[in-house]
């Protein structure tokens, strides 16, 4: 009897090491980790105690499924950051706010939890706003360059034995918000607006 418990025990602590290392490394998902995500949902208020200690704050979303550390900001605080802050490319952004705002418009439009779209569809969103168009085989690469990118950061996932179907994984909804979405989109008007006043002034 207690060899049984101190192998439950045993397997417990691994767990939790497994689970802690891979929050760690990146977000965490229910459909992915199923014993881990056990652990998660049952342990976290001692995890949220742990990861508090070295300035981390665990974000848990029951409803889409994902789990995920995020640095705390704290006014006067030197602690060296455990988390790696990305300084995103103006088109790095653009797809992440067009993978965002597409995964909106099918929220809203479909009760299909789950949304695919194809690599060419991503190239379609993608084509307005490269310049060099004259060079197509560039302009693809440089597309499939920030796809992978995307893809690495764990919003996109393409399908097992189809490698140009993708899943937009519901996370991005943490990182890009529609505030996010409004800024961009700001943003994006006012560059059209500038390169089109050029435009015209170099006519």
């Amino acid at each position: 009897m207690q060899s049984e418990e101190n192998n439950f025990n045993a397997q417990l602590e691994t767990l939790h090491k497994t689970l802690k290392i891979r929050l760690l490394k990146g977000p965490v998902f229910r459909e992915n980790q199923r014993q881990e995500w056990e652990v998660l949902e049952r342990d976290q208020t001692l995890l949220r105690t742990y990861f508090s200690q070295i300035g981390l704050s665990l974000r848990i979303d029951d409803v889409e499924g994902y789990a995920f550390l995020k640095q705390e900001d704290k006014e006067d605080d030197n602690t060296p950051s455990l988390i790696v802050r990305r300084s995103l490319t103006f088109h790095q952004s653009l797809l992440l706010v067009m993978i965002r705002k597409r995964l909106a418009e099918h929220d809203s439009e479909e009760s299909a939890p789950r949304l695919f779209v194809h690599r060419q569809e991503i190239h379609q969103w993608l084509q307005p706003y490269f310049s060099d168009a004259a060079n197509e085989i560039k302009q693809i690469k440089q597309f499939d360059t920030l796809i992978k990118k995307v893809s690495e950061w764990g919003f996109l996932k393409a399908l097992p034995q189809h490698s140009d179907e993708f899943e937009i994984k519901r996370i991005i909804k943490a990182f890009v918000t529609a505030e996010d979405i409004a800024s961009f989109t700001l943003l994006l008007e006012q560059r059209l607006k500038t390169e089109e006043n050029e435009e015209n002034h170099d006519q």
